[in-house]
């Protein structure tokens, strides 16, 4: 019987490398009626964890995780040197300290719920998460989706290095996916769940409490957050219209009465 996350319409779901391959009007990553329901459904499934993270921690009953960050650190691989080395190359301080903070949030929120992670994979997908606002891009947000053009920067970069084209595509479509908001780990994987986690974490602060503060005050004493909303180019405008980060950005600009969707701009609680 063939499984759920086997069949064509799952392969192809928004932030997919094939969905950011589609053509026509809903090319270069402009959603449909239907994905952008749903991108707001998953914000407000994620508002709704935070809401309940909240609660736990009023009530004394979060309990944080935390480990060593010395024992965090990704595996010593060809794929992990050649994605931090191409990192290194296109991506400017703040893209690299981010994308590091994403890795390590990553991590501890997949520690937080026990799930078993393939470090390389995730370590690959995190520091080269947003390689689409990098130097050297092929095109500018405002001309297509900045993660499709950024997951399939990813995947040609790293096929010419002779990694294995499986392990790739499943680094380019958690790249791609992570900006939905909210990404099955059933359905996608554990590295992508978590790098959307990792992300979210590290913008707009849900799920922090879920991690000790003597683990969050080193990794951002290791990687400091700076002006992370020009890092990320969340500009109004900026982002083809219909994209994810435009609709994101629109929607964010709509919370009027409510910081939760608000890029944090301090490390702080």
């Amino acid at each position: 019987m063939e499984r759920l996350w086997d069949m064509p319409e799952i392969k192809s779901e928004m932030g997919t490398v094939e969905w950011g391959r589609r053509q026509g009007e809903f090319s270069k990553g402009r959603l449909t009626t239907s994905e952008k329901a749903r991108l707001i459904f998953n914000m407000g499934r994620m508002f709704t964890l935070q809401v309940a993270d909240n609660v736990k921690c009023r009530l004394g009953l979060m309990n944080a995780y935390g480990t060593e960050l010395e024992g965090l650190q990704p595996p010593d691989t060809a794929l992990v040197s050649d994605a931090l080395e191409f990192a290194d190359d296109v991506q400017n301080l703040e893209l690299m300290r981010h994308s590091w903070r994403t890795y390590y949030w990553a991590l501890l929120l997949g520690g937080y719920r026990g799930l078993s992670v393939d470090r390389e994979l995730l370590f690959a997908a995190a520091i080269l998460h947003d390689v689409g606002l990098a130097a050297g891009r092929s095109a500018e947000p405002g001309q297509c989706c900045f993660v499709v053009s950024g997951a399939e920067r990813c995947r040609h970069h790293l096929v010419g290095k002779g990694h294995d084209r499986a392990k790739v595509r499943r680094i380019s479509d958690a790249i791609g996916l992570h900006l939905n908001g909210y990404v099955s780990a059933r359905l996608h994987g554990a590295e992508a769940h978590l790098l959307s986690r990792g992300a979210m974490c590290d913008v707009f602060g849900m799920g922090r409490a879920r991690i000790s503060k003597t683990i969050r005050d080193r990794v951002f004493a290791d990687y400091p957050r700076g002006d992370l909303v020009n890092a990320l180019e969340i500009w109004p405008d900026h982002h083809l219209p219909g994209t994810r980060a435009d609709t994101l950005i629109r929607l964010e600009r709509r919370q009027t009465k409510t910081s939760d969707l608000k890029p944090v701009s301090q490390p702080g609680e």
